[in-house]
């Protein structure tokens, strides 16, 4: 039996009528819940999946949605959440890459991209058996994004949801110091693992979880609203997504015990304003999907000054069961104060790529031997963050920037390859560069196919809206006569960066159609 699900079974015998999930006007109990996914699995199971297959899920964001999941836990079925708001390709893409032998969708076909669909309903039937995978069995499939232009399914294992949900239900524990449910909001996309701090550890907890739709997190006045009149008490979110609403004036959008930010990097400036107006604490939490959800948590003290000479707020120290250094190409480590990768490792890796062998090699490397633990029941592999960090007197980690080509959007994982090769399959282009810079985000620079008129912005986002999540869509284009190259061949970013300044007349610096460089989407 999965330890999440031994875990919420005990929760229904324990507080059946405690409400587990809240989303709009529907409320679930932990008794209704467990019943709802017990209901699910069996019609899985009656559908043929079997412990080890893959389940995607393509269903709107709200309680079924999360119900399909933990049936997929319950039968010890990976489960693959695809995001019904990323474009019709993606999600087929994600679809084929998760390798799915069942796809759990409202759509009336009887299979999308050669996977058999089924659509979950209210079946009676005998409670299934509840599998008992091993600690090296998926638990479920989170899709990062990839240079070639294809999402990359990444394959987490029971052991480390399971270690991850522990520790972040222990830390859930010190809020509660009367034994109260905590209420808790979660207002990200399950198809990524941002939002799994608000939902796993909350449930094993028996706290309350809100799935807030995307209409109320959105809008400042209405999100504000929700969480003072649903008491919230712990929120996790990105800088942005707060700093935009708390800009706008929306005081009430801060949580009332524990405020977590993930996904980007947090300044000191939002701190302050985050404890100026609110009274709940900060927490910084930084990682990879690749190694489950979040390895390295800060609690921030406004008592403690040691730290604020650093450009961000610090990524903290790792979680227990996962080790970090910062080490060199060598994978040696460093002296304290120098930057270098940082490189993960124990309970919470994952078990590489799905499909992709040479990209798991790459980032998947075994632990080298002078960090080896004699402890043999761990993953054998660490992570290679692509995170240049540097570790400070207080052996906290000091996040510093990106080794590779990686950046984050609100929150979401972008991979300036990803946009790039989407970028040449467009109509009329050659070739293309994309940039990023944090004031004027992503932008995108072009070689035209032929001499003749370049495609215009409006046409380049239109295509690119086919394949590419919102948040990777430049912001602007200017149109090269080619990518300008350094002696030795490698890309000029100097004179990338000076035809963005060029006037759209320049031979070197066009723009396509009109300048869209501060253009919102």
């Amino acid at each position: 039996m999965a330890w999440i699900m031994r875990k919420l079974v005990e929760n229904a015998r324990r507080c059946p009528e405690r409400p587990a999930l809240i989303t709009g006007e529907e409320t679930l109990t932990y008794a209704a819940l467990i019943r709802q996914v017990s209901a699910v699995a069996c019609e899985m199971q009656r559908h043929g999946i079997l412990e080890g297959d893959v389940t995607a899920i393509a269903l709107p964001r709200g309680t079924r949605q999360i119900v399909t999941a933990l049936a997929s836990l319950w039968l010890g079925s990976p489960f693959a959440v695809v995001d019904l708001d990323e474009p019709p390709a993606r999600q087929r893409a994600q679809i084929r890459a998760s390798l799915a032998a069942r796809l759990v969708t409202e759509s009336e076909a009887e299979e999308i991209e050669g996977v058999p669909t089924m659509s979950p309903g209210d079946v009676d039937g005998s409670e299934p058996a509840m599998a008992t995978p091993g600690p090296n069995d998926a638990a479920y499939i989170v899709f990062t994004s990839g240079t070639t232009g294809s999402p990359k399914p990444v394959a987490v294992p029971h052991r480390a949801l399971d270690n991850y949900t522990k520790q972040i239900a222990l830390l859930l524990e010190q809020l509660r110091p009367t034994n109260t449910p905590l209420e808790c909001a979660s207002v990200t996309s399950f198809a990524t693992d941002l939002g799994h701090t608000a939902l796993f550890p909350a449930l094993v907890s028996g706290d309350t979880v809100h799935l807030v739709d995307k209409a109320t997190m959105r809008d400042p006045v209405t999100f504000g609203r929700y969480m003072a009149t649903h008491s919230i008490d712990v929120l996790k979110s990105t800088p942005s997504h707060i700093s935009v609403h708390l800009g706008l004036g929306a005081r009430d959008v801060l949580p009332r015990k524990l405020m977590i930010f993930g996904g980007e990097p947090l300044s000191w400036e939002l701190v302050d304003q985050v404890t100026a107006i609110g009274t709940c604490k900060v927490l910084n939490h930084y990682g990879p999907s690749e190694t489950t959800i979040g390895v390295l948590t800060y609690s921030v003290d406004p008592r403690r000054k040691e730290h604020r000479s650093t450009n961000s707020v610090p990524l903290g120290q790792p979680l227990a069961g996962v080790s970090v250094e910062v080490v060199d190409e060598d994978l040696r480590s460093v002296p304290p104060g120098e930057p270098g990768e940082l490189l993960v490792w124990g309970e919470c890796v994952a078990l590489g790529y799905i499909g992709a062998h040479d990209a798991t090699r790459m980032r998947f490397v075994p632990v080298p031997v002078w960090h080896r633990s004699p402890d043999r029941s761990t993953s054998p592999l660490a992570f290679r963050t692509g995170d240049t960090v540097r570790k400070l007197p207080s052996g906290d980690i000091e996040f510093l920037g990106r080794a590779d080509r990686q950046v984050k959007i609100h929150g979401q994982r972008i991979e300036l390859g990803e946009v790039e090769a989407a970028l040449r399959r467009s109509p009329g282009v050659r070739d293309a560069v994309v940039s990023f810079d944090t004031d004027t985000g992503l932008r995108a620079y072009l070689v035209p196919a032929d001499a003749g008129e370049p495609p215009t912005a409006k046409s380049l986002r239109a295509f690119l809206r086919e394949t590419l999540p919102l948040a990777a869509i430049p912001r602007g284009f200017t149109v090269l006569d080619d990518v300008p190259l350094t002696i030795s061949g490698k890309l000029d970013r100097n004179k990338l960066a000076h035809s963005n300044r060029s006037g759209p007349t320049t031979s070197t610096g066009r723009h396509c159609g009109q300048d869209t460089a501060h253009e919102q989407r």
